[in-house]
């Protein structure tokens, strides 16, 4: 098999569309750009993938150590306690981490629209923001970022696949009550 075109080390893999010869995967990744690579199934999937427990977080001291931090959070997860209580207990944790997904869609990868699943889906993201908007105004999108990625690799830390996180925070955080 032939060496890669681009670092002439590891062997070519990939047929590169844009310049009609093999590469490796990591020269693939490294090189990758809109305008020669659109089309490519390889850039395609790039696109598609994201690896959300990369976003920017707080760690679990930072979080502990600090009210603000922790003031955010709860609005955050007492937005899911609502959900999971008007759902009589429906409400999963995959469900909350893929509202979460919603916001860092849009808010750190910067999508300028988003997809929803479906309605229901739709609406319980604008609660999110509604939360957001109300009474987390004055934080920082950066800030809300950091703390929504912590309390998303909660989630990831806690689930079951089915609603573990969801039981865990019920004992500390209260619902949130909708306007």
């Amino acid at each position: 098999m032939a060496k890669c075109s681009i670092c002439n080390v590891k062997k070519g893999k990939r047929k590169c569309k844009a310049d009609n010869t093999l590469v490796c995967s990591l020269c693939c990744g490294q090189s990758r750009h809109q305008e020669k690579c659109t089309g490519c199934s390889f850039y395609d999937n790039a696109e598609v993938s994201r690896n959300y427990r990369k976003v920017p977080f707080y760690g679990t001291q930072q979080m502990a150590d600090s009210i603000e931090l922790e003031h955010i959070a709860n609005v955050i997860e007492s937005v899911f306690r609502f959900l999971d209580v008007d759902s009589d207990k429906l409400f999963q944790d995959s469900e909350a981490s893929k509202l979460l997904e919603l916001f860092f869609d849009k808010h750190h990868f910067k999508d300028e629209t988003l997809q929803f699943a479906d309605a229901v889906q739709e609406d319980h993201y604008q609660m999110l923001l509604e939360a957001c908007e109300q009474d987390l105004s004055t934080v920082s999108v950066e800030k809300l970022i950091r703390v929504m990625a912590a309390v998303y690799r909660s989630i990831q830390r806690r689930t079951d696949g089915r609603r573990r996180y969801l039981q865990f925070i019920e004992q500390y955080i209260p619902v949130r009550r909708q306007s």
